[in-house]
């Protein structure tokens, strides 16, 4: 990776790309773990909305909504950095992280008899690669236009030189 490329726009591919190749491996090994990553913890928080739900908590909050919850804020980032790294076709990175999703979930199926493989795994992680996608879309919008810019021989605001004290104001349309 070469961190000291002039063009702005690659320097952010490449960081984008670097982390989003270090939170699919942390993914990788969370989610490919034999068993649960902390059972005594799940148990407790299971525990915890049982008293809560008899005190008067709405029995739609609870461990699943949590862990569903958990899925789409750990899957955002990959939306996010999968849109920042690539060069085109930005949206290609939902049904990307959905089809890895699903291998995640047929690998649990088969190989990892301590994990359960749900559909509302896949829902959720799908979900948040979504959100991180739409997280996204303002930074995509403002390289498109400065990609066009440039195209179009324009220069942007940061090109401009200052006006010196005295210098007319001249505005283009």
């Amino acid at each position: 990776m070469d961190l000291g490329s002039p063009d702005p726009e690659r320097r952010t591919r490449q960081w984008a790309l670097g982390l989003l190749i270090l939170t699919v491996l942390v993914i990788a090994v969370i989610v490919l773990w034999p068993g649960p990553p902390d059972p005594s913890g799940q148990d407790a928080l299971v525990r915890f909305f049982n008293r809560a739900h008899r005190h008067g908590l709405p029995r739609w909050i609870g461990y699943n909504l949590v862990q569903n919850l958990s899925n789409m804020l750990m899957f955002a980032p990959v939306g996010l950095l999968g849109s920042l790294a690539a060069r085109h076709h930005n949206w290609w990175v939902v049904p990307a992280a959905a089809l890895g999703s699903t291998a995640i979930e047929m690998a649990q199926l088969l190989f990892l008899p301590g994990r359960v493989a749900t559909l509302s795994d896949i829902l959720a992680n799908t979900g948040g690669t979504l959100i991180g996608f739409l997280l996204s879309v303002p930074a995509l919008r403002r390289r498109s236009g400065r990609q066009r810019r440039a195209a179009l021989g324009l220069r942007g605001a940061a090109d401009r030189r200052p006006r010196t004290p005295g210098q007319p104001l001249v505005l283009r349309g």
